[in-house]
């Protein structure tokens, strides 16, 4: 397959580092996109986002298995596993994109990150909610989450007290359309027209108390196996490519 990754990334306000994190893993067969936010609180939160994302491409680059929900969950929990000690005062917010073939896009994610879709010029169409006490009980739209004051309370994240499964869920990979993977500081600080900017580069302004803001936009294009990248300048600080 065919396609462009737009990684887009600003460091925020509240902390001296950008702990949003981007990747993809690219295989033959198949591509894994992801996108991490570490946590504002956790004193290394923006260091355990980069390496859940190493390591969940290093292992999908490198594996014979089949990639489903069940074997990528199980994945996490060995990462888990090995990262909760190291980091035992930090948390990530996650959305995974696993693309193969023509058949749907494979979608696991925790915490706040979200996956949309754009058509064209056309507002962003979020297409998976999440994790915070704001819609724990009644699925309201993402735009009065965005308002709600508990939104940063998440109700599923990566953590080191204990592993939270990933909800999962297929999506259909539309030509002539691009999927967006964003953090909450994308999708809950931004106006729609911002978003646009943002992701053709151009960088609101932070005003005041502003969280770090990070989005993936991926377009599939044809059949042909080649990808694209376009990035901002610093993407190498917090973007991470692995090939088999």
């Amino acid at each position: 397959m065919k396609m462009q990754l737009d990684w887009r990334s600003q460091r925020g306000t509240k902390t001296g580092d950008n702990r949003d994190y981007g990747g993809v893993g690219i295989r033959p067969d198949g591509v894994l996109c992801l996108v991490l936010d570490g946590a504002t609180s956790g004193p290394k939160s923006g260091e355990l986002a980069g390496q859940i994302a190493r390591d969940v491409i290093d292992w999908y680059v490198a594996t014979a298995d089949d990639v489903t929900a069940e074997t990528l969950t199980a994945q996490l929990r060995k990462i888990h596993g090995s990262l909760s000690k190291q980091f035992p005062r930090d948390t990530a917010s996650y959305v995974i994109v696993c693309l193969a073939g023509t058949g749907p896009a494979l979608v696991l994610h925790a915490g706040d990150c979200l996956l949309g879709r754009r058509v064209g010029k056309s507002p962003l169409q979020w297409l998976i909610r999440p994790h915070t006490l704001a819609n724990v009980i009644d699925d309201i739209p993402v735009a009065a989450i965005a308002e709600s004051h508990v939104r940063h309370r998440l109700t599923r994240s990566f953590r080191a007290r204990e592993f939270m499964p990933p909800n999962a869920a297929e999506i259909k990979a539309e030509r002539g359309s691009s999927l967006i993977a964003a953090t909450d500081g994308f999708w809950t600080e931004l106006t729609s027209e911002e978003q646009a900017m943002f992701m053709q580069g151009q960088f609101p302004p932070m005003i005041g108390e502003a969280d770090d803001r990070s989005v993936l936009a991926i377009e599939l294009l044809d059949n042909e196996q080649d990808i694209e990248f376009c990035f901002n300048e610093d993407r190498s600080e917090n973007f991470y490519i692995g090939r088999p």
